[in-house]
């Protein structure tokens, strides 16, 4: 409700200021504008860069997308549909810029396996899984805002933040999983200007959360009936599978937050405009065997998830472009205490780094182009089995379109982009002796999704016109395509290989006022 009262009066605030349609025109104009709208999406929900989103930018999208193909991690959907509506909106109010947004998404998972899982935690080293295909249907709800209050004579910058998520999962066919997550995380800062040019900032972060996993059935004989294999409710610890769970397939993930970040801003006029930011965030997750209803259970593991980020983003307006480059680091480390064991189990590491440069020629037709490098890999390691898989993968996208404005406040623009992805390097390892059907299916079918290397494309092509009151209506239709090139041999019993492409599209209604 309250998310509903600001959007509107972002909304009332929009109108009022501007009823010559002039402000919507100027925000699908900023939409359009890779650059300026790279710079948005590196100031959006971060408290401390509120005040340099542009005020007055209002948008919502209600949109479809389909997603198909083999060419995933076994753990994923074959095919995704996903129904969604977002709206977003920033406004300066008695000296306080306001940033909003808020998404709902209505997602179809179809041929889901090995991952009764929310999605939201992919790392973890405690979950259920079986081998059936079962469709997931998901609801996800999620409430961001900031705030920013310049104080002091515009010398002491203090803002806040929240970020909001429920949903709702549940299978469609057995083994029924039902899911259940909300997580609440907040940040504060607090800046100092130092000079007209340099302003800096430390902040902190709380967060918390739940997750609530419980697996059952329909048909009672394939609870315990080993004549249906692909039905038995697994227990997957860290990376391999501890055993068949027949009764007590219920358990909850207890999450708790706390980090810190550091801030930067400088704008010259010659150099233009840098801004930094940087956080430690330390994650605990507490997974409790349920009994029954009671709220108190059986430790089966806790889990430790520490993370460093820095953002990096310089924008400078040139000779009528626009440029903005992006830099960004990402290190999370996981290592959990298993219970049953009374030791360390499970390490897990996901690293990535990424440039991306972003220039914008504005004009009666306006250029977007685009080029982008990024080094990504992740590794897990189960200490009991031996089981290892990691791997580094570099890919390098680069793209290019346009935007026509027509008489009439019309307009319309197409944008293509194409990437690369070649293996760098890989480490395997999982000992014969102790394969399981989670190895033979998961393990083997990742590992050569993760190192194969690929290729794809996208297109996305979109008419925008005016509506009630001047409102920029526009109709967006992208299309995408991955295709692998190669995949490594396996001298092992493989039970599932990835397939060679995935296709999905998106058609959406998007608004800006």
């Amino acid at each position: 409700m309250l998310f509903i009262l600001q959007v509107s009066t972002f909304c009332l605030y929009a109108q009022k200021a501007d009823t010559t349609a002039i402000l919507s025109l100027k925000n699908k104009i900023f939409a359009a504008d890779s650059a300026s709208f790279a710079a948005y999406q590196f100031a959006r929900k971060k408290a401390f860069f509120s005040s340099t989103i542009p005020d007055g930018f209002n948008t919502l999208s209600i949109g479809h997308q389909f997603s198909k193909g083999g060419y995933t991690p076994l753990q994923s959907a074959g095919k995704i549909k996903d129904n969604y509506l977002t709206t977003e909106g920033k406004s300066t109010l008695a000296g306080i810029a306001l940033w909003g947004a808020f998404s709902y998404h209505r997602i179809a998972e179809d041929s889901t396996r090995w991952a009764h899982q929310t999605r939201n935690n992919p790392s973890s080293p405690y979950y259920y899984g079986s081998a059936a295909n079962v469709n997931y249907q998901r609801t996800v709800y999620q409430l961001n805002a900031t705030a920013e209050r310049n104080m002091l004579g515009n010398n002491l910058p203090i803002a806040i933040g929240i970020d909001y998520r429920i949903g709702d999962h549940y299978s469609t066919n057995d083994p029924r999983g039902t899911l259940k997550d909300y997580q609440l995380n907040l940040q504060g800062s607090l800046g100092y200007r130092l000079s007209e040019q340099l302003k800096a900032g430390l902040g902190i972060r709380y967060g918390y959360g739940e997750e609530a996993t419980n697996v059952a059935y329909k048909n009672p004989d394939k609870v315990s009936n080993l004549e249906y294999l692909d039905f038995i409710t697994h227990v997957i610890s860290g990376y391999n599978t501890e055993g068949e769970k027949a009764l007590g397939r219920d358990f909850r993930n207890d999450m708790s937050r706390f980090g810190f970040d550091a801030y930067l801003s400088y704008q010259g006029n010659n150099f233009g405009t840098l801004r930094f930011n940087g956080y430690y965030l330390e994650e605990k997750q507490e997974f409790v065997n349920r009994i029954e209803d009671a709220k108190t259970g059986e430790h089966l593991n806790d889990y430790t998830l520490k993370t460093y980020n820095f953002d990096l983003m310089w924008q400078k307006k040139m000779q009528g472009s626009n440029l903005v480059v992006t830099f960004n680091y990402l290190n999370t480390d996981g290592a959990d205490f298993k219970y049953p064991a009374k030791a360390n189990n499970y390490l897990y590491n996901h690293n990535l780094w990424a440039a991306k440069a972003f220039l914008n020629r504005p004009g009666k037709t306006s250029y977007n182009y685009i080029l982008g490098l990024t080094k990504d890999g992740e590794e897990r390691q189960d200490g009991l089995t031996g089981n290892l898989l990691g791997y580094n993968r570099l890919k390098v996208n680069a793209g290019i379109g346009f935007n026509k404005r027509l008489k009439g406040e019309q307009s319309w623009g197409v944008h293509a982009e194409g990437i690369y992805s070649i293996s760098l390097n890989d480490r395997f390892n999982v000992p014969q002796g102790n394969e399981t059907v989670f190895a033979r299916m998961v393990i083997y079918n990742d590992y050569l999704y993760y190192t194969s290397n690929f290729f794809g494309g996208s297109v996305a092509a979109d008419y925008n016109f005016p509506t009630y009151k001047k409102i920029q209506t526009g109709i967006r239709l992208g299309f995408s395509y991955m295709d692998a090139l190669k995949f490594k041999t396996l001298d092992r019993t493989v039970i599932s290989t990835p397939g060679n492409n995935r296709f999905s599209t998106n058609l959406s209604l998007n608004l800006y006022f």
